[in-house]
């Protein structure tokens, strides 16, 4: 079964046998950075609405307005 797969990915397709599980490894880590990438921008897009929501709120409690976003 070996030598059959060897000699497919090496004679059809022009490849080495250890090629086609190493391509296959780098499209997973690529498609692992960019899910990875996207959802962190997420993240700290959401980090950064809170962060300035809570900073209203701190600089309404120590002027002394009342906190309308409570």
């Amino acid at each position: 079964m070996w030598m059959n797969l060897y000699g497919f990915t090496h004679n059809s397709l022009g490849m080495h046998f250890w090629e086609l599980p190493a391509l296959l490894a780098g499209v997973i880590t690529l498609v692992e950075l960019v899910v990875h990438s996207h959802k962190q921008k997420k993240r700290e897009k959401q980090f950064d609405e809170d962060r300035e929501e809570r900073l209203k709120t701190i600089q309404q409690e120590t002027t002394g307005n009342p906190a309308a976003s409570r």
